[in-house]
């Protein structure tokens, strides 16, 4: 890499994290080749080298050469010094990965550690030569060169399993990194969290052999934060203010960019640059807060945040305060149009950080009155109105900073924005006069808190008539819905039940002492052991309409159980089990004038055709049953066995009512007669044309006996009628 050659008295920027990323990527380490990258590192210090002519003269004796703070006049010699560090580390990193594949390997972990020190060595005097102290580089620089020092002081304490020492070191070069990634490119940033996740793993191994993830410290963000606090003796107590002094050079770089701001669909352009760093400040530190908004971390570590958030905006309001003094000044003396306009334009900036300040003001209340509201559910003791007096002071301060919202000057000329104010102070003025109510319950006074609890619900209402008009801008930072609005509606409605039942508890407490007007007393006295003889009220749910005078949980009375028996329309079921003992009119033939046949089987019509068939010495399966009960099913599943194992079957359908069958029937009595026309001709229902039907079959049993002619030594399934 060639770098132009640089003034003795400029300050350098190495990007270190860039360089050694881009090396260790290219030149083997992405398949893990230490020693093909140790080559590269071995090369490059040859060519860097000579590039600076920074060699010995052949023929004459070796003579060490450091680099020093006088030598230091190119950016390469920082290069060489980092590039020897990186050397000693990858040899260090290839004989770690032959000792694992070898076995325990004294020797080769004693070279290890030799290597590491060395790697250590140089990465000091990285460290040293970027010190703010020498002036030779950037503040970025300078930070990344004691994240690399550090990274390689906890490589070389970790292989000699001092843990503690390891995990201060990680601890260090992580939090360097991680305030590095919030300033910067987005390049530089994506390093920076690879950077993180390499040092994770060492953190929490670190954290085991310490035994510290058994008191419940097992998040690496959490460990560091332990670390951090408890370990001073690396200099982190200067980190923070020089990790300031990068995002201070950042944001001037940023700064320079911003030239206008965009809120409430209103773009402003951005002259001032002091306000844009500051208003850049703010919104890094807004960021912050954001992402940790959902995550389950500290409380005091939210409301740290909260107040960095609330400082930044603090600072930039400020600023705006006194922009607009000036030009109130300033318009004071000469006034023009395109100072109006500026004039606009700078009071909506304050408006806009204001607006901003406030709204993060509410929201840490908020935090607070949800950390309080968790305190008083998990609390057992029933003293608790102090806390739900608390809750109310913060909800105090909530309405104060809502108040000064719609005093602002860009509330007061945006409709949409007043209305959205003014539907948030109803909101409060709703939430404040809740946690009243159920202060005044506390202390039992039922008809305070139900007054109260109607004082809230008119105020919800207001709330929820100027939140239909407008909706809510989704990118605002306290939004406020119709579903919250009617949610505390609903949880102001059960505890103004709550308040009511308890009014009548005490009304009905003060009647107990005159028997005779009734009262509790009264009442426990008409109850009766006998069941027969004791009066019991109808169930609740026939008398909702109703205040219920006494409950009891041991017989609450709710339902009528068991349920009582009531009678239901329903169609009757209908057997026809006496058909074969039913003497039917005389049949056609009878009224024709034929003569009847002189013996009649005591086993009807089926018993006829059972003797018939016997005659005939026919083999058949005759299948029989009510109406729906499976007879063609079973007749279609036999004749389906029947193929598949290649015996000869056939089909016999003996109901002239049938429309369709899976199989077609070999003798079907629908070629003889059908229910439909006996019907229609005779005027038969539909019984009385089935039982002709079958008679008019066993009266031509010559037609039956030549249809089976064709299939005399087959077997035979008669499919009945359903009778």
């Amino acid at each position: 890499m060639e770098v132009d050659q640089e003034s003795p008295n400029s300050v350098f920027s190495l990007d270190l994290l860039a360089l050694t990323n881009e090396a260790r990527n290219t030149y083997g380490l992405r398949h893990q080749d230490y020693q093909r990258y140790r080559q590269y590192c071995a090369q490059k210090l040859r060519r860097l080298h000579k590039a600076l002519n920074f060699t010995n003269s052949k023929g004459k004796a070796f003579q060490r050469k450091d680099i020093t703070e006088d030598v230091l006049t190119d950016v390469r010699f920082l290069q060489i010094i980092l590039f020897n560090t990186e050397r000693a580390w990858s040899y260090a990193m290839e004989l770690k990965r032959e000792s694992r594949s070898n076995g325990v390997d004294t020797r080769k972990k004693f070279h290890l550690i030799k290597r590491l020190k060395k790697a250590v060595k140089y990465a000091q005097a990285l460290e040293i030569l970027c010190s703010t102290e020498k002036g030779k580089v950037d503040a970025r620089t300078v930070l990344e060169a004691q994240a690399y020092s550090a990274l390689m002081s906890g490589f070389m304490l970790f292989e000699q399993q001092s843990w503690q020492e390891a995990l201060d070191t990680f601890a260090a070069a992580r939090t360097i990194y991680e305030k590095l990634s919030t300033a910067g490119t987005s390049h530089q940033e994506a390093l920076c969290q690879a950077a993180i996740d390499d040092i994770d793993p060492n953190i929490r191994y670190c954290a085991y052999k310490l035994r510290l993830g058994t008191d419940g410290f097992q998040d690496v963000d959490e460990l560091v934060k332990i670390t951090l606090g408890k370990n001073k003796r690396i200099g982190l107590d200067l980190l923070e203010a020089q990790v300031e002094a990068v995002l201070s050079q950042t944001r001037k770089e940023k700064a320079a960019a911003l030239t206008s701001i965009t809120w409430r669909n209103r773009v402003i352009p951005l002259k001032n640059p002091e306000m844009a760093v500051y208003i850049l400040r703010a919104q890094e530190a807004a960021a912050d807060l954001d992402k940790i908004e959902n995550a389950t971390v500290d409380e005091f570590f939210k409301i740290d945040l909260f107040d960095k958030v609330l400082a930044a905006y603090g600072d930039a309001e400020r600023v705006a305060k006194i922009a607009v003094k000036e030009d109130a000044a300033a318009t004071a003396k000469v006034k023009s149009s395109k100072s109006e306009k500026n004039t606009e334009n700078i009071n909506f900036v304050y408006s806009y950080l204001a607006y901003h300040y406030l709204s993060r003001r509410i929201q840490r209340n908020l935090m607070l009155v949800d950390s309080l509201r968790s305190q008083i559910e998990k609390s057992e003791s029933k003293s608790v109105g102090g806390k739900y007096q608390e809750i109310v002071k913060l909800y105090d301060n909530v309405l104060q900073s809502l108040n000064e919202i719609s005093e602002l000057p860009a509330t007061q000329d945006n409709l949409t924005l007043a209305q959205e104010t003014e539907a948030k102070i109803w909101y409060f003025k709703a939430s404040r006069t809740f946690y009243v109510g159920i202060a005044y319950s506390a202390h039992n006074k039922p008809a305070e808190s139900m007054a109260l609890y109607q004082r809230a619900r008119e105020y919800i209402s207001k709330a929820l008539s100027l939140l239909y008009k407008n909706s809510s801008d989704v990118e605002d930072i306290l939004i406020i819905t119709v579903n919250d609005v009617n949610r505390l509606d609903l949880l102001i409605r059960g505890y103004d039940c709550r308040a009511q039942a308890q009014w009548h508890l005490e009304q009905t407490d003060d009647r107990d002492i005159d028997p005779e007007t009734g009262g509790l007393t009264k009442k426990m006295g008409e109850l009766s052991v006998n069941e027969k003889t004791k009066t019991r009220e109808p169930p609740l749910i026939k008398r909702l309409h109703e205040y219920p005078t006494s409950l009891s949980m041991s017989d609450p009375n709710l339902i009528d159980f068991p349920p009582k028996f009531v009678p239901i329309p329903a169609k009757p079921l209908f057997f026809d089990i006496a058909s074969n003992y039913i003497e039917y009119p005389p049949t056609l033939a009878e009224r024709a004038g034929r003569k009847k046949q002189a013996t009649q089987s005591r086993f009807g019509i089926f018993g006829k055709m059972f003797g018939w068939l016997a005659h005939m010495g026919r083999t058949v399966q005759l299948v029989m049953g009510p109406a729906g009960s499976g007879k063609s099913t079973y007749c279609a599943t036999i004749m389906t066995h029947c193929q598949n194992v290649g015996r000869t079957v056939n089909l016999f359908n003996l109901d002239p009512a049938a429309e369709r069958f899976e199989y077609e029937p070999a003798i079907d009595i629908r070629d003889l007669i059908t229910l439909e026309d006996v019907m229609e001709e005779l005027q038969f229902g539909p019984n009385g044309g089935l039982i002709y039907c079958l008679e008019f079959l066993l009266n031509n049993l010559d037609w039956l006996e030549g249809e089976l002619g064709e299939y005399d030594d087959d077997y035979l399934i008669i499919d009945c009628p359903g009778l």
